[in-house]
């Protein structure tokens, strides 16, 4: 993630910190909840499964973008191959309170024009209504860098992460931006570990419930600050209101 976060459309994810440093490889059908989602040809960011219709995903992933120009690719531990290339997006909610200068309220809804059909490798996440105790740890996936200057990975990748006390963040963050109580932290303050470009929009995910959304933070992997997510159990009630999810 990046401390300066830059708006221009799919960038601005790149900008971010949407990527996977640290991880290890893994499969598809470990997280069967996950999509990559691109943009005029492009990896552009992560999203989940949270019914046959809809994917979750960040609102700065989508943001300024055209909905024609988005394909999805599902069931595959691979974002270029295999698995199935969605082409047909009917339409992108994104929250009216995103803030993309703060990144608050960082959420978007995806709605695909034929219902998947759901299998091994393609599942439906569950979404949390309540918030994690500090320490717990916390598994995210995708398919972004996998070290700053580094190209992004054509296999998935996974990382156990811890989540970060709410209060610690925000001073760590102070300088920079706030970190909202829709937003959670997540990461090793020690760095090595985090996500990055093209991981932005994928499912935090704690006792195989989505609790968070990659969203913000410093340079991937920098000592001292941890990962920033959009807090699901948050912003809840506004996905059952667009979805009836």
């Amino acid at each position: 993630m990046l401390i300066i976060l830059c708006l221009a459309l799919i960038a601005s994810a790149s900008c971010l910190k949407p990527r996977i440093i640290g991880g290890t490889p893994t499969t598809i059908n470990k997280h069967p909840y996950q999509v990559s989602i691109h943009y005029n040809g492009e990896l552009a960011c992560g999203g989940s499964i949270i019914s046959k219709e809809w994917i979750l995903t960040a609102a700065h992933c989508v943001y300024g973008g055209s909905p024609s120009l988005f394909k999805i690719r599902v069931a595959s531990t691979y974002h270029d191959k295999e698995g199935t290339l969605i082409t047909a997006v009917a339409t992108i909610v994104i929250h009216k309170k995103y803030q993309a200068d703060t990144y608050d309220y960082d959420v978007a809804l995806i709605k695909l024009h034929t219902p998947l059909t759901l299998g091994p490798n393609i599942k439906v996440v569950l979404l949390a209504v309540g918030n994690i105790k500090p320490g717990s740890q916390a598994i995210v996936a995708g398919w972004g860098k996998t070290s700053r200057n580094g190209a992004s990975s054509k296999v998935l990748q996974s990382l156990k992460i811890p989540i970060i006390e709410q209060e610690e963040c925000r001073k760590i963050y102070a300088r920079y931006r706030p970190v909202t109580s829709n937003m959670l932290c997540a990461g090793y303050l020690s760095g090595s570990k985090d996500t990055c470009q093209g991981d932005s929009g994928g499912a935090l995910v704690y006792n195989d419930v989505q609790i968070g959304i990659v969203s913000w933070g410093a340079q991937c992997a920098s000592v001292g600050f941890p990962g920033v997510y959009t807090r699901v159990s948050a912003i809840r009630q506004w996905i059952t209101e667009q979805t009836n999810v």
